[in-house]
């Protein structure tokens, strides 16, 4: 009863938030607060817990009671929980004590602020000014990223009114607007700046879509030249890709600060993997836009009729969400990741959920994750464990389906059978919703409003010790796909190029023999680690000691 009474008196004392829109509880807990207070004084008097538990012979039944009327103060306190969440579908990824305090403080912006980047991932906090008295409400001109170092500015400032819930959602929008905006004007002076002006200028994020959409144009422009009798017209956009890529590792030689060295990092690891497109694509001898090849890669295109980006592969199109993501390093685009990506966006396509299963250390995880991160997505990842239970995972699905986000469940067959069979009906709700087109879904007999975007991903480690066979009816509503060991060489090529070697592909090579015998014929103790998880950290302690 103590622990209940304390964590509930800062809310119901404290939070005049809680007073306003459950009065009558917390007009029950003030009768509480007075009863425990009471008990607790007497029996701290006493000096002697038998004569302090024997003195009051209706002590028992006090406390029974007591114990009855939190209980009931708990319940209100769940129910208007559940209420904001289902108003703001993000709070469902929030913890209790965070969210009670969101709450508490949803008057002063300022103390919300602090929890910011619990709402959106890559923002570490809004940039706030004053409002004009010291009762007015503060506006946000920007955010700062908690990924990488980064700044960026809201189109205009923009006033925080109304309550948490709205003006949260509001603040979202407001990222959007700024995100799309800074694409169109990214879009246009990209033909008509240096690249080393663009780059330091714009965002990571928006550097990185920007090109990717002007490789899609120019890759349109090499087939119709093709078709118009140019047999040479792949070779020259595999020269062009070389010449980019060889002006940005001469780039990231100079003098750069922490943020714009990461930009051009980042650019380099997908501007490698352009490079190899167009390499496959002249090995291939691949001439017209509409074969495989070419189709199933992630294709970026700007409309300006529709004032958005869209994102093409195969026979499926996305919207660009514009989810920051901040200034932080990309993953290094193998064969085995535009597998992984086309399975994963036809079954976005099919109203279905995704299944890597492979090895430890083959990249399921980050490979998803990077997928969210090209599409802009926002993404969770929720580490499996056998003590999650069905109700847990309810509010997950809940905040997934009603928010749009992506959920990756690593290790997915930890979880018990029981609640592996409850998931299947749960995450099936969701996709019947989506295949009928419905704006709505109903979920354990709550029903929210459905965003189109949510996916859902699990990665397993099949045959391991202590893990689950899945049901048949949760293997139906996910598409397999088996996850290798990537190609290290070209990780190892792409990570030297990021730092500045022009002869990354024979010492990425190099490197992975030395790595390979080092693993074979060297000490097999556990403190030498061979694992394929420390190629990177291997190679850049070598990059900083060269």
């Amino acid at each position: 009863m103590w622990y209940g009474w304390a964590y509930l008196e800062t809310l119901f004392i404290g939070s005049e938030e809680v007073k306003k829109e459950l009065p009558v509880d917390a007009e029950r807990f003030v009768g509480i607060d007075v009863d425990v207070k009471k008990v607790l004084k007497d029996i701290s008097s006493t000096k002697n817990a038998v004569k302090a538990c024997s003195t009051d012979p209706e002590i028992v039944k006090k406390l029974e009671s007591t114990q009855s009327k939190l209980e009931m103060c708990e319940k209100s306190l769940a129910n208007y929980l559940e209420q904001k969440r289902r108003i703001f579908p993000r709070f469902y990824f929030v913890s209790t004590s965070d969210l009670l305090d969101i709450l508490s403080n949803g008057n002063d912006p300022a103390k919300v602020n602090f929890h910011t980047d619990k709402i959106i991932a890559a923002i570490s906090t809004l940039d706030l000014i004053g409002g004009a008295t010291s009762s007015d409400r503060p506006s946000a001109t920007g955010f700062e990223s908690s990924v990488g170092v980064e700044n960026i500015p809201l189109p205009k400032p923009f006033k925080i009114e109304g309550r948490v819930e709205h003006y949260m959602q509001a603040i979202i929008n407001q990222v959007t607007n700024a995100l799309r905006e800074c694409l169109k004007v990214s879009n246009a002076n990209f033909v008509k700046d240096s690249t080393e002006v663009w780059v330091k200028r714009e965002p990571n994020q928006i550097i990185l879509t920007t090109s990717l959409t002007f490789f899609t144009i120019k890759m349109e422009e090499t087939f119709t030249a093709i078709a118009a009798g140019d047999d040479k017209a792949m070779y020259k956009m595999w020269q062009f890709k070389i010449e980019g890529l060889t002006g940005l590792i001469d780039l990231v030689r100079t003098k750069l600060t922490k943020a714009e060295r990461m930009k051009i990092m980042c650019l380099i690891t997908l501007d490698a993997h352009s490079r190899d497109i167009s390499k496959n694509l002249m090995d291939g001898q691949v001439t017209e836009r509409t074969q495989f090849e070419w189709q199933s890669q992630l294709r970026f295109e700007w409309r300006d009729k529709e004032n958005d980006c869209y994102i093409n592969i195969v026979d499926a199109e996305f919207t660009y969400s514009f989810e920051y993501i901040g200034n932080g390093a990309r993953l290094v685009i193998t064969p085995l990741t535009d597998r992984i990506y086309v399975t994963a966006t036809q079954a976005l396509k099919l109203k279905m959920g995704c299944a890597p299963a492979g090895p430890a250390g083959t990249g399921k995880t980050e490979t998803t994750k990077d997928l969210a991160a090209m599409m802009a997505v926002c993404i969770y990842v929720f580490n499996c464990a056998p003590e999650m239970d069905y109700r847990s995972l309810g509010d997950i699905w809940k905040g997934l389906g009603a928010s749009g986000a992506w959920g990756c469940f690593d290790e997915f067959n930890r979880l018990i059978a029981e609640v592996l069979s409850v998931c299947s009906t749960q995450y099936k709700c969701i996709l019947d919703s989506l295949v009928a087109n419905r704006p709505t879904f109903t979920l354990d007999g709550a029903e929210l409003s459905l965003n189109v975007s949510v996916g859902a991903y699990i990665t397993m480690n099949p045959g391991y010790l202590g893990r689950t066979p899945l049901p048949e009816s949760l293997k139906a509503l996910f598409r397999p796909v088996t996850v290798v060991v990537p190609d290290f060489a070209l990780i190892c090529e792409n990570m030297l190029m990021s730092e500045g070697y022009t002869q990354a592909r024979l010492l990425g090579v190099k490197f992975i023999n030395l790595y390979t015998l080092c693993g074979d014929l060297l000490s097999k103790a556990k403190h030498y680690d061979w694992c394929q998880t420390e190629i990177p950290k291997s190679v850049c302690h070598s990059v900083f000691t060269r």
